[in-house]
């Protein structure tokens, strides 16, 4: 099978997952509410999943550097089986947590083989990883865009069961994949891969300003912007709506940019929207709230230009996956930590703080990358 035809087929992979992503984005936060989740509690079951994601990827990206991907795309379609039936019977918050760490584990054995998959098939240009950016955008806009009907049309289980569906079609496509041994397993030579000290003192930066731009996606990210325009009066088929043209602008956005030779340039350009989108929007309601989130879909998309292409530029190609890998594990640790502390926040003071705070700990991230990519 051509090469052509497997990152094809990866890419259909990456479609059916981020579809998926985007109806539970929409629908998971308004199943919850509706099964009387408190939003405090609410905001740290959805930080189990950027860290069991992350802790789950390391060590499936390891493993993948040596054994081949193949095994990793296979496991995920099961573990989207899994985790569709999980939320098909959760009701306490207690189910949802075993939901979002099945989750987290379905999302680990994707994103630790993705892009290193693509890297190697296109000798390794970060212009595949906006492509695959954009793919995961428009997915997940579709995926966003009709969550609202399904959960009006099939209810919330029947929303989740056919979640579960799409996992058995990603295992089916997992098989035709060509297996590939990448070379004995070795815990010496995993052990170096792994091995922060041995790292450059740039890689060693840009891990810490990953943490930051994943601090400052959590204080907005996960359940927050559903329950923000929930709250604003929007009903979940539109609440979806306002999502799907915010992701799908984010994809437009990448599409029109990822020939652009300005990396520096597009991440502060980014950088700066980012805040100001979020800065306004902590003091805005109703309308004017739902234009600032679709309008957030631009910055993300110029956005991803710069970080995919970081990701390019710093990481080893002996090992392509363990070192995303580890800047990926900054990115979630902080989105993590900042995921937990959101739902305490908006509880006692309101959506202003969180958005607020992620505004200023973005700031850190792109000013930081403008300089270092000097």
């Amino acid at each position: 099978m051509g090469c052509l035809n497997q990152v094809k087929i990866v890419l259909l992979i990456q479609v059916l997952n981020s579809f998926v992503s985007g109806v539970l984005g929409v629908a998971l936060p308004l199943m919850m509410k509706s099964r009387n989740v408190d939003i405090a509690l609410m905001g740290l079951v959805f930080a189990a999943m950027p860290l069991i994601m992350q802790f789950g990827r390391m060590f499936f990206a390891t493993a993948s550097d040596f054994l081949g991907r193949k095994l990793f795309f296979v496991s995920n379609g099961f573990l989207g089986v899994v985790s569709g039936l999980v939320y098909y019977v959760a009701h306490t918050p207690l189910e949802f947590l075993f939901g979002k760490l099945t989750e987290g584990t379905k999302e680990g054995t994707l994103w630790a083989v993705n892009r290193p998959f693509l890297l190697e098939r296109n000798g390794g240009h970060w212009r595949i990883l906006v492509y695959l950016r954009i793919v995961v955008y428009v997915a997940y806009a579709v995926g966003s865009l009709i969550a609202g009907f399904l959960v009006v049309w099939l209810f919330f289980d029947g929303t989740m069961l056919l979640c579960a569906l799409f996992g058995v079609f990603v295992a089916l496509l997992s098989l035709l994949l060509v297996a590939e041994r990448k070379g004995q397993f070795s815990v010496e030579k995993a052990l170096k891969f792994l091995d922060f000290r041995k790292k450059s003192k740039v890689f060693k930066i840009f891990l810490f300003l990953f943490f930051m731009m994943g601090v400052s996606f959590g204080l907005v990210g996960g359940f927050v912007i559903p329950l923000f325009l929930n709250v604003n009066g929007f009903s979940a088929e539109a609440i979806g709506l306002i999502i799907g043209v915010q992701i799908l602008l984010a994809g437009l956005f990448s599409y029109l940019f990822v020939k652009t030779t300005r990396m520096r340039e597009s991440i502060l350009l980014s950088g700066v929207l980012f805040s100001v989108v979020f800065v306004l929007l902590g003091f805005s309601s109703a309308l004017f709230a739902a234009v600032l989130v679709v309008v957030f879909g631009i910055v993300e998309g110029v956005a991803a230009i710069g970080q995919e292409g970081i990701l390019s530029r710093i990481c080893d190609k002996e090992s392509y996956g363990t070192d995303i890998g580890l800047l990926m594990t900054g990115l979630h640790v902080g989105e993590a930590a900042s995921l937990a502390l959101s739902g305490f926040l908006i509880a006692n003071w309101g959506f202003a703080l969180p958005f607020l705070l992620a505004a200023a700990s973005y700031a850190i991230f792109y000013v930081g990358s403008y300089i270092i990519m000097k």
